[in-house]
């Protein structure tokens, strides 16, 4: 099941995407199918163009510290995605599935300047609104949170008689 994508979510007009998951084998390619996947959700869910590019970069860096620093990477290891939708809001959710909790907990801190690697977690503290660590029964993870203006309900709308030119 983790190395299948999910099926493409369909709207309907009685069907309001708010929250959905999934489960990744894993390894560093499965973090292209995460970000594949909260895509096609975030499509379906409104989440406006550049919200969503911000929201895949976050994603791919906590998957890939999923990956590379917790036990989601050892063999048989797996991270899982929980994406929620709220009116101007998305939080999404990277879970490590493939073991116990890290003694340390992860951190941002400045990168050296020669380094490859080391500022995801840098990233994704500047760019989320909210962003932070969580244990549930299923495993340790990380976690950020992207607002937008939200387009005003319909009620809010004036109507068609009030609109003057």
């Amino acid at each position: 099941m983790s190395n299948a994508i999910a099926p493409e979510p369909r709207l309907s007009r009685r069907f309001r995407l708010r929250r959905c998951a999934f489960r990744f084998d894993g390894r560093t390619h499965c973090v292209k199918a995460a970000r594949t996947w909260l895509d096609a959700r975030m499509k379906v869910a409104g989440v406006p163009p550049e919200t969503a590019d911000t929201a895949a970069l976050l994603l791919s860096e906590l998957a890939t510290n999923a990956v590379l620093h917790t036990p989601s990477g050892d063999v048989g290891g797996r991270f899982a995605v929980r994406a929620y939708f709220l009116p101007g809001r998305l939080r999404v959710e990277v879970r490590d599935e493939g073991g116990l909790l890290s003694p340390l907990p992860p951190t941002a801190s400045a990168p050296d300047p020669d380094a490859e690697h080391g500022r995801g977690l840098l990233l994704v503290a500047t760019l989320a609104q909210r962003w932070g660590r969580f244990t549930s029964g299923r495993g340790p993870g990380m976690y950020f949170e992207l607002r937008w203006a939200a387009a005003p309900a319909a009620s809010a709308l004036p109507r068609r008689e009030e609109v003057r030119p």
